[in-house]
């Protein structure tokens, strides 16, 4: 007897969470080639390269975060998103707290859809029948 198929809605959560994971990183990239043309704004803050090797650390730990629990919820473990909620939780507050909001809305749109699809009806009953 096969597994059923998953909903579209639990294809796109995986999907949505994947592309979250893989976004991390190239923003870290990104911010690594920029890097250069960066000038402090306040006198006490961190050199332009520290702070991206703090960024790029934090997007390292959420994106192996965002991947592993997107293979646990293709796999239909039920703790999953509990899991992916309270990393998306995380996230969020670190984006609100670095006053980095405006660069990352695409980011927290990505996010709110991935919550969004997640927690959808079809995904419960989904991840409830293994």
């Amino acid at each position: 007897m096969t597994a059923p198929e998953p909903p579209p809605s639990a294809r796109t959560a995986v999907a949505v969470w994947y592309v979250v994971a893989v976004f991390l990183p190239l923003g870290a990239c990104y911010l690594w080639l920029r890097r250069a043309g960066w000038l402090s704004t306040a006198p006490d803050s961190p050199p332009p390269t520290d702070r991206v090797v703090q960024y790029t650390i934090g997007a390292v730990v959420l994106a192996i975060g965002y991947a592993v629990l997107a293979r646990l919820l293709q796999r239909r473990t039920g703790w999953a998103r509990w899991a992916l909620t309270a990393l998306a939780a995380v996230h969020v507050l670190w984006i609100v707290l670095t006053t980095s909001a405006g660069p990352n809305v695409v980011l927290l749109g990505l996010i709110g859809t991935g919550l969004a699809v997640t927690w959808q009806r079809g995904t419960a009953e989904w991840v409830a029948q293994h």
